[in-house]
C-alpha cells in the first residue's frame, strides 16, 4: 500500500464528491510503501486499539520506519514465513511487483500500436472500428472534421483521444472496448503513471479539411510505421527511414512537440516525450548529467530527427549511470509529473486515492462554486480561456464529476447544457418569449404567434427533469454586451438563488395575451454561467441589482497558462514573455490586471512560424495601443511594454 500524501480534511462541500483538504506532506516521489497490514476500501477507519494500526499511524504521520520483524511474530504472519531471509525475499518481490504494475499500461499501448499498423492502407475500416468501440463504451467520439463527417484519421490521433484530460475511469472504458474491437491480448491498464496527455482543445494531429495539406495524414502514418520499425529493429536502414519521416511530419501544422508524445505512447521505452513538463524537468542539472545539459539545454525549439535521436541516446546513458531515481523514459515522465504538480486543496475519492492534478482540482473548485451559488460570472482579461473553462465547468456539473471536458460528454448530458452569446441587439423576445411571424400550413398566410425564447425553453426542459436529479447549465458568453435588465425582464427576480422554484414564479410580459394564469419559474436544477471581459466598455450595462444575483470569479492570465502547454514550440519563452508583459501592464498608471494579455493570444504563434516579433506587431501592439489611447505618454508606455516583452529590463515574478 503506497502512502502518496498526508492531509487534514477541512471541509465537506456536500456535493457528493468533493472535500477540501489541507495537504501536509507529499510522498509521491519517495515510494513510501507499507506492507502486509493493508486494506482495499476507499475510506479505511483504523481501529486504534489494534497494535498494527498504531504502527501504521506512526509510519504515516510520524515517519517511523516500518519494522518488518513484528510480522514474524504476529500470530497470523509468523505462519507465512519460515525465516527472515525468506521474509525479505518476499518483501523485495512485492516491491518489484508493485513497481512493475505502476507502468502496466506499456504492454497494452505497444500492442495496440501494432494492431493499428495494418489499417494504414484501410483507414475507412479503421474509422468504423474506432467508432464502434466508442459507441459501445458510451463515450462520444471527439470531433475530427468541422461537419463531423470523418473521412480519414491517423494513429496518433486515435491514441490522443484516450490520452487527454479525461478521468481514468472513462479512459479505461474506451481502452476496454478498443481491446475487444482490435483483439488486443494485453490486459487493460488500471493506472496511467508517466503518460503525457494532450490539450483537449487540440487533440488531433492534423487540421480539419481546408486547414491541412493533402499528404498530412499520410505523413503521420509514415512516421508511425517508421518509428515502430526503428524501435523494434535498430538498423542503419530503419534509422534513415525514421529520420526522413520524422523531419517531414514535425514541420506539419498541429504536430510540433506532440509528435514526441505520440512516439512515446507507441514505444515508451524507446522514445522520450518532450512535452512542456518533461522539457522543464530534464533541463535541470540535478535531473540529467552535464553532457546532456551542455548539449541540449535550453530545449526551446522542436528538434530535428538527428537531434532527437542524440537526445534519446544521451538521456539513456545518463539514466544508466544509476545517479537518478529513474532508469527509463516512463519513470522519467512520472518523476517529471511529480515535480511539476502539487496537491490542490480539493480532493476527489476515486476509490484508491484522493490525488488530483491541479488543473482537475481547480475545475472541481469552480464547479463547486457554481453548485453552491447557482449563478456565477467568469470575469477577466481577454484571451484567458473563459468560454472554454465555462463549458468544462458545465460538463463537470451535469455529469456529477465524471467528465472534465465538454467534448467528452455523451450526447444526453450535452443536451443539459445551453450556450448563447449576448450582443447589443439581443432582447427579451430572443431570451424569454415574444411575437414571431409564422406561416399557417393550411392557408399559407403569415401570422404572429407568441414563441418561447431560448431560456424559457431551457428552464421548461429542466423543470420536467427535476425529479431525476439531473442538473442543467445555461452559459451566456459575453453577458455584459447585452442590455441585461431588458433581456431578463421579470426573470430578474426568478433567477435569484433565494427565489428559485415555484416560490419565485413570475408572469411574463405576454401572460395577459397568452394565458393570464400561466407563470414561469427557474427550477433549482438550473445553473447559470456568464463570461465577461472586464475592460469591455459595455460593462456599465450590468446594473448593481443584477450583479448581486451572481458570484464573480476572476480568471487570471497566469492561472490559464496550461492552455499553451504542448501547443506551441517555445512554451517557456511564451510563458516568460506573457508574465513579464503583464507585470509591466500592472505598473502602468491607469491600467491593472483587467488589461492583462491572456495566453490564448500566444496560440497564434502556430500560424506565424513562432515569430514573437510578428505576434507583437500584428496582435499585441494594436491591442495595447487601444488600452493606452489618450494617455499623456502613450508612446513611452508602449516602448516600456515592448521592452518588458523582449526581456530588456524587468525581472520575472512567477507568482500570479
Amino acid at each position: 500500500m503506497r502512502i502518496k500524501a498526508v492531509g487534514v480534511v477541512k471541509e465537506n462541500l456536500e456535493d457528493g464528491h468533493t472535500i477540501r483538504v489541507e495537504w501536509i506532506r507529499d510522498h509521491r516521489s519517495t515510494m513510501k510503501e507499507w506492507y502486509f497490514y493493508t486494506s482495499r476500501v476507499a475510506v479505511w477507519k483504523l481501529d486504534t486499539d489494534y497494535y498494527l494500526s498504531n504502527h501504521l499511524i506512526d509510519f504515516t504521520l510520524n515517519d517511523v520506519e516500518q519494522d518488518y520483524t513484528i510480522f514474524l511474530y504476529d500470530e497470523y504472519w509468523k505462519n507465512q514465513f519460515y525465516n527472515e531471509e525468506q521474509f525479505q525475499e518476499y518483501v523485495s518481490s512485492q516491491q518489484k511487483a508493485k513497481f512493475d504494475n505502476q507502468f502496466g499500461w506499456i504492454d497494452f499501448y505497444q500492442e495496440f500500436a501494432d494492431k493499428l499498423r495494418p489499417y494504414s492502407s484501410d483507414r475507412t475500416k479503421l474509422i468504423e472500428k474506432v467508432t464502434d468501440a466508442y459507441n459501445r463504451s458510451g463515450m462520444t467520439l471527439p470531433k475530427m472534421e468541422k461537419d463531423y463527417n470523418t473521412i480519414d484519421i491517423d494513429p496518433f490521433t486515435i491514441f490522443a483521444f484516450f490520452n487527454k484530460g479525461i478521468k481514468d475511469e472513462n479512459r479505461i472504458r474506451i481502452i476496454q472496448e478498443l481491446k475487444e474491437e482490435f483483439s488486443v491480448t494485453a490486459s487493460v491498464p488500471e493506472t496511467f503513471d508517466g503518460i503525457p496527455v494532450v490539450n483537449n482543445m487540440m487533440a488531433t494531429f492534423y487540421g480539419f479539411i481546408g486547414d491541412r495539406d493533402e499528404y498530412d495524414i499520410d505523413n503521420l502514418w509514415s512516421i508511425f510505421n517508421a518509428a515502430l520499425d526503428y524501435a523494434d529493429n535498430d538498423t542503419e536502414e530503419s534509422k534513415r527511414e525514421f529520420i526522413k519521416r520524422f523531419d517531414t511530419a514535425i514541420n506539419q501544422k498541429y504536430v510540433k512537440w506532440k509528435l514526441t508524445m505520440g512516439l512515446y505512447w507507441i514505444r515508451p521505452k524507446a522514445f522520450i516525450n518532450l512535452d512542456a513538463r518533461n522539457r522543464e524537468f530534464i533541463s535541470i542539472d540535478k535531473n540529467m548529467d552535464s553532457d546532456f545539459i551542455n548539449r541540449f539545454v535550453p530545449i526551446n525549439k522542436v528538434p530535428s530527427a538527428t537531434e532527437y535521436i542524440a537526445m534519446i541516446e544521451t538521456a539513456q546513458s545518463s539514466m544508466k549511470s544509476g545517479n537518478y531515481k529513474f532508469k527509463s523514459f516512463p519513470e522519467l515522465s512520472y518523476h517529471a509529473w511529480i515535480s511539476h504538480n502539487k496537491y490542490s486543496e480539493v480532493g476527489r475519492d476515486t476509490g484508491t486515492t484522493t490525488e488530483v492534478p491541479l488543473e482537475e482540482a481547480e475545475l472541481s473548485e469552480y464547479a463547486g462554486k457554481l453548485v453552491s451559488s447557482k449563478n456565477i460570472i467568469l470575469r477577466g482579461a481577454p484571451g484567458t480561456g473563459k468560454t472554454y473553462l465555462a463549458r468544462n465547468i458545465a460538463a463537470e456539473v451535469v455529469s456529477a464529476g465524471r467528465v472534465k471536458s465538454f467534448e467528452d460528454l455523451d450526447e444526453i448530458p450535452q443536451n443539459n447544457i445551453e450556450f448563447i452569446q449576448f450582443h447589443p441587439s439581443y432582447d427579451y423576445t430572443d431570451f424569454v418569449e415574444g411575437f414571431r411571424p409564422t406561416i399557417d400550413e393550411e392557408t399559407g398566410e403569415m401570422r404572429y404567434e407568441i414563441i418561447p425564447g431560448v431560456f424559457k425553453n431551457f428552464v421548461t426542459r429542466a423543470a420536467a427533469k427535476q425529479h431525476t436529479g439531473e442538473k442543467f447549465v445555461f452559459i451566456i458568453d459575453e453577458i455584459n454586451r447585452g442590455e441585461i435588465s431588458k433581456i431578463f425582464g421579470e426573470l430578474f427576480f426568478a433567477i435569484d438563488p433565494g427565489y428559485r422554484g415555484k416560490k419565485g414564479a413570475v408572469k411574463t410580459q405576454y401572460s395577459p395575451i397568452n394565458d393570464v394564469n400561466k407563470v414561469l419559474y427557474v427550477p433549482d436544477n438550473v445553473y447559470i454561467i456568464g463570461t465577461m471581459n472586464d475592460i469591455d466598455r459595455s460593462v456599465e450595462s450590468f446594473d448593481f441589482a443584477m450583479r448581486r444575483r451572481f458570484r464573480f470569479i476572476e480568471v487570471t492570465a497566469g492561472s490559464q497558462l496550461e492552455i499553451l502547454s504542448g501547443q506551441i514550440d517555445d512554451y517557456a519563452g511564451a510563458a516568460t514573455r506573457l508574465i513579464r508583459l503583464n507585470n509591466a501592464i500592472s505598473e502602468v498608471e491607469g491600467l491593472n490586471s483587467h488589461y492583462h494579455i491572456g495566453p490564448s493570444y500566444f496560440l497564434k504563434l502556430n500560424d506565424i512560424d513562432n515569430d514573437f516579433e510578428l505576434l507583437w506587431q500584428d496582435y499585441l501592439e494594436p491591442l495595447l495601443e487601444e488600452y493606452v489611447r489618450g494617455f499623456f505618454d502613450e508612446a513611452s508606455i508602449l516602448s516600456d511594454l515592448k521592452a518588458a516583452y523582449d526581456g530588456l529590463h524587468q525581472e520575472i515574478d512567477y507568482e500570479d
